[in-house]
């Protein structure tokens, strides 16, 4: 395993380190990375994050038993450098602006020595990348880089050169001869950071100003003119010294206002989320509060709750408040909808309206209605009877609540 790792390390950033690390700096780091503490901790990470079996169909909750009878055998392979990861079992996803992304998902085992490994050689490495590289790092994150967006917007930088790396992580050249890093291993972030601090560095010894997380990369200059430019300089660097394709399609030089980056757009130097997150934002609570999911109110009203503070934990801090009480509204309706469906029956319907306060006039005439579920999620006696405040009680939670969170009013 040691030699394996090692050996197809892509070419890029920190590539001194590398040069130096002789068999037995290895070999210390090697029972660094298989001592018991260090393993405790992978695998409490690996169970954590689930995650589907890999080619020999072996689940998250088989290893244990597993490890019992076979982990002395891999460790002592890891420490003589004679073990081989199993190969990775491939799946491929959609992606958002169409196509599909390529998975490699290692087995139980692989994934536990992988995050092993990354425990103990990230920091090593860690400490050396780019301020500007904020993707998979400790205390760092996608909010970071978008601030950091923001500062150079504010210092008058406003053309972004937008660069898409084609298959990032399919076209990874190693050496001395494989291509691709499969994207899935818990060592698939610290190798892309590796890789491209050599980018990182290069932008930074010309000067430029710039964002990266994993490979999403915003460069910011003051002129369309000096945007082509620096595109095409940076094109030639990546295709020629990093060996990675550049999405020409995909790729360009732009006013900030019309770019998207990490899911936000910059509209006058503000973030706001940008209309492809929120088509999907809807769709999914469309999915939760869908009248057809055969689930209680309770489980609805959890999973609902569970998705928005997700969802506003990372694009709560967008600073466009105008939608905001408009979602809040829609959501209300949708869960009234819910209830109407469960509902079902005109007596049930009738006797819920009347114990929720309705007239017994406005009850019967509500709930003989034929119009659809969603025209009566709005009308008078559905809003009298399940008023804003019930259905906070119900759980449902405000998303106007979590942006003044987010913002520091409340």
């Amino acid at each position: 395993m040691t030699d394996s790792i090692l050996a197809t390390n892509p070419t890029g950033g920190a590539e001194d380190r590398r040069r130096v690390m002789q068999p037995a700096l290895r070999d210390v780091l090697m029972e660094g990375i298989v001592a018991a503490d260090n393993m405790r901790r992978a695998w409490r990470q690996v169970r954590r994050n689930r995650g589907a079996p890999g080619i020999d169909g072996m689940r998250i909750e088989d290893f244990p038993a597993y490890a019992r009878g076979h982990w002395p055998t891999i460790r002592q392979a890891l420490l003589d450098g004679t073990y081989r990861p199993q190969p990775v079992r491939r799946v491929s996803i959609p992606k958002p602006d169409g196509g599909e992304r390529l998975l490699g998902i290692p087995t139980v085992v692989d994934r536990l020595i992988q995050q092993g490994i990354a425990q103990i050689m990230g920091p090593m490495f860690d400490s050396g990348f780019s301020e500007s590289s904020f993707g998979f790092r400790p205390r760092r994150g996608a909010h970071g880089a978008l601030r950091q967006v923001q500062a150079s917007i504010k210092a008058g930088y406003r053309i972004a050169v937008d660069l898409d790396l084609a298959k990032f992580f399919d076209n990874v050249q190693h050496e001395p001869s494989e291509i691709g890093t499969p994207q899935g291993g818990p060592l698939s972030p610290l190798l892309a950071n590796i890789l491209l601090d050599d980018l990182d560095r290069e932008l930074e010894r010309r000067g430029h100003r710039f964002a990266r997380y994993a490979d999403d990369v915003l460069v910011l200059v003051r002129s369309p003119r000096a945007g082509e430019r620096v595109k095409a300089s940076l094109t030639g660097y990546l295709t020629k010294r990093l060996k990675l394709q550049v999405n020409e399609q995909k790729s360009r030089v732009a006013p900030i206002d019309e770019c998207t980056f990490l899911g936000f757009t910059f509209r006058k130097g503000k973030l706001r989320w940008s209309e492809r997150a929120f088509e999907d934002f809807q769709h999914r609570v469309r999915e939760l509060t869908g009248r057809s999911w055969g689930v209680s109110m309770r489980y609805r009203f959890n999973k609902l709750a569970q998705y928005l503070r997700g969802w506003m934990g990372y694009f709560g801090i967008s600073e466009y408040y105008r939608p905001v009480p408009e979602i809040d509204e829609w959501l209300r309706r949708r869960m009234r909808m819910c209830y109407w469906k469960q509902w079902r029956l005109v007596r049930t319907k009738v006797r819920h309206l009347l114990a929720l306060g309705v007239g017994i006039r406005h009850a019967i005439l509500t709930a003989i209605s034929s119009k659809s579920y969603w025209r009566m999620s709005k009308t008078l006696a559905t809003q009298v009877g399940m008023t804003n405040q019930w259905l906070k009680d119900q759980g449902l939670i405000s998303v106007r609540a979590l942006w003044m969170k987010a913002h520091g009013y409340a």
